[in-house]
């Protein structure tokens, strides 16, 4: 039986639909566009000309025409800026009219602003699903120029500014900035670091698909260089060398040159990186040299991140496991932790097992002298940990 209860979509509402759901999709502009935000575009999709208020037709919004909005929060050099598209549905034609939550910018744009830069609406083509999309590129694009103009009043960041772009490998893409008059907010910067996860084993960051983006946020407090850094990191770099708050970022002491800063951080990140790959070489290192000294003992290992192995033994007709697992500040700060848990057991518990903490251990040795010292310590317990099973059992 049909549903009389919900009015049928127009095709332009359903275009519509899908303008909004490519932009979900496709992401939207901006260096922190996972942070991104769209309101009014699935909460107000309805058939404007169906609305009823206490059993009587509401007028339409507007000279009796049907319409919807859209409010995009688009994060930009560590502050927002809200662009509100308001479109008229019997006109789908039409470009939105369009307003900003930064009013100064509003006010300085010119019509040949829009001809020259946002040239999607002087060809808006409604029946494009990415048309909206463009529009937003396009307009962050234009603001992005215009925060850019405004470094003319501020010869300090303009400074910091330039020197980015021309010592390190960073463009103006990879840049944003928000310059604010006196009186008003502190400045911020926001720069994209170029930390390559090229060398990195694809196990290590697989886990999660987004990018591997590194941020560095500076707000600038006053006009006398001095600022506070914000370190962002996606998901998959946090993976890969733990959280951005888990990082000592360094000082930043009277007088420091953003551009040196910069570099520091960058630096600081890629000693980070190549420490995650030693240790995954290391654990790998070491997981081979288990199998190659225990051999047929081996029942199972991590093949993938080489975090841990599981091996049975029989020492003088006592059968135990052992769990031998590598943490995440193993080998520079941690040992490898050693279970023995036993086979013998008459009750429901779990089988009696014991964690072998007392072991020597050199940071520096080899992966084969680090499985050659845990035998040792096996068999130095191994009669004690027989004895303690069998009481418990």
């Amino acid at each position: 039986m049909e549903d009389k209860s919900s009015p049928e979509r127009s095709p332009v509402m359903e275009q519509f639909i899908r303008q909004v759901d490519y932009i979900k999709l496709n992401g939207f502009p901006g260096l922190c566009s996972d942070l991104a935000e769209i309101t009014g575009a699935t909460e107000s999709l309805t058939v404007w000309n169906t609305r009823q208020d206490n059993g009587e037709r509401v007028e339409p919004i507007r000279e009796g025409k049907p319409r919807d909005e859209l409010l995009i929060k688009v994060p930009f050099a560590g502050t927002n800026l809200t662009i509100r598209l308001l479109f008229y549905l019997q006109e789908p034609w039409m470009p939105p009219d369009m307003s900003f939550s930064d009013i100064h910018f509003l006010s300085s744009i010119s019509i040949k602003d829009l001809e020259e830069q946002v040239p999607s609406l002087n060809n808006w083509n409604c029946s494009e699903d990415d048309i909206i999309a463009q529009l937003l590129h396009q307009l962050l694009q234009l603001y992005k120029k215009y925060q850019i103009e405004k470094l003319e009043d501020d010869d300090v960041l303009q400074f910091e500014y330039q020197s980015l772009l021309k010592t390190l490998k960073i463009g103006e893409g990879d840049i944003e900035i928000s310059v604010n008059g006196a009186g008003h907010r502190a400045s911020s910067l926001l720069v994209r670091l170029p930390l390559s996860l090229q060398d990195v084993p694809p196990v290590l960051v697989d886990a999660n698909p987004g990018s591997a983006t590194s941020l560095l946020q500076v707000t600038f407090q006053g006009n006398e260089g001095v600022f506070v850094p914000k370190l962002h990191l996606s998901p998959r770099v946090e993976l890969l060398i733990g959280g951005a708050n888990t990082l000592a970022l360094p000082a930043v002491p009277p007088g420091t040159c953003l551009m040196d800063y910069v570099e520091r951080v960058l630096e600081l990140l890629e000693e980070k990186v190549r420490k995650s790959v030693l240790c995954f070489e290391t654990r790998k290192q070491f997981i081979a040299q288990v199998l190659c000294l225990f051999g047929c003992a081996v029942i199972e290992y991590d093949a993938e991140r080489f975090n841990k192995v599981v091996l049975l033994f029989d020492v003088k007709d006592f059968h135990f496991l052992t769990f031998i697992i590598l943490g995440p500040l193993f080998p520079q700060q941690q040992a490898p932790k050693i279970v023995l848990q036993s086979l013998y057991h008459n009750s429901p518990r779990e089988p009696y097992s014991k964690e072998l903490t007392e072991q020597r251990y050199n940071p520096q040795w080899t992966p084969e002298e680090m499985v050659k010292n845990i035998k040792e310590v096996i068999l130095a317990n191994v009669s004690a940990f027989q004895q303690s099973s069998i009481r418990t059992s």
